[in-house]
């Protein structure tokens, strides 16, 4: 048996302040393959000795739900650093730990669990954000009609063409005071579509791409950055 779903749904917004500048947009396509079906074997039964001692061991799933509370009380413990900071070449790794901060603490607000930084995911999310600056535009599918999925399966995320996966984009830009990362995922965070993507159950991992500029027809000049952030999960 298999069965196939894919959707996307993108959305666009804008932030504006009296000098600075910027916009966000975000995108989510999901793909879920599943083949054959699972039978449960029928449980053994055993016999317990009369006096046996009786112990009481956490399940699989009580085991799971402590550890996810935990990692989220963590999350909510930290304090984020750096939320303010300008991006250039520089400060570029500290603004990246910033955004992944402020989503995973959005998450936690909400009782998701903490997305896990993904290197295939980065090298994706930091390549378009390259490339929308080089090539002056601001979407997620590239002049050359390159898509999300087809950046993120180049970066070698999908492991092979039998598993299931879902994905996310967010992209964002600003200039001056709306370049920090506190603004790009404020502006994220008030937009319903982008929002779906931070607060998405499924995903387990991210990559954060920042460059220290924005597309020329649309920063006015102004110094700024642009950010990417893709959302993912497989599912095999």
């Amino acid at each position: 048996m298999r069965h196939h779903h894919a959707r996307s749904s993108c959305a666009r917004s804008a932030a504006a302040g009296q000098r600075a500048h910027g916009a966000v947009r975000g995108c989510r396509t999901s793909v879920h393959r599943v083949r054959g079906a699972h039978h449960p074997k029928t449980p053994t039964a055993h016999k317990t000795p009369a006096k046996a001692p009786r112990t009481k061991i956490a399940s699989g799933h009580e085991s799971s739900a402590n550890e996810s509370a935990a990692k989220i009380a963590q999350v909510l413990a930290t304090p984020c650093q750096n939320t303010e900071l300008t991006p250039e070449a520089g400060n570029l790794p500290l603004v990246r730990a910033a955004v992944l901060c402020l989503v995973n603490q959005e998450r936690a607000q909400n009782g998701r669990n903490p997305l896990a930084l993904s290197p295939s995911l980065e090298q994706a999310a930091e390549g378009h954000c390259t490339e929308l600056v080089a090539d002056d535009y601001f979407a997620h599918v590239s002049p050359s009609g390159e898509t999300p999925v087809q950046r993120i399966d180049a970066a070698g995320y999908i492991p092979s063409p039998s598993d299931g996966y879902a994905i996310g984009e967010n992209l964002a830009w600003g200039t001056l005071s709306l370049s920090t990362p506190k603004a790009i995922v404020a502006a994220w965070i008030a937009s319903p579509g982008h929002l779906a993507n931070i607060l998405e159950s499924q995903y387990t991992e991210t990559g954060i791409g920042v460059t220290p500029a924005v597309p020329a027809s649309l920063g006015e000049g102004e110094p700024g950055a642009s950010y990417a952030q893709e959302f993912g999960v497989i599912i095999h």
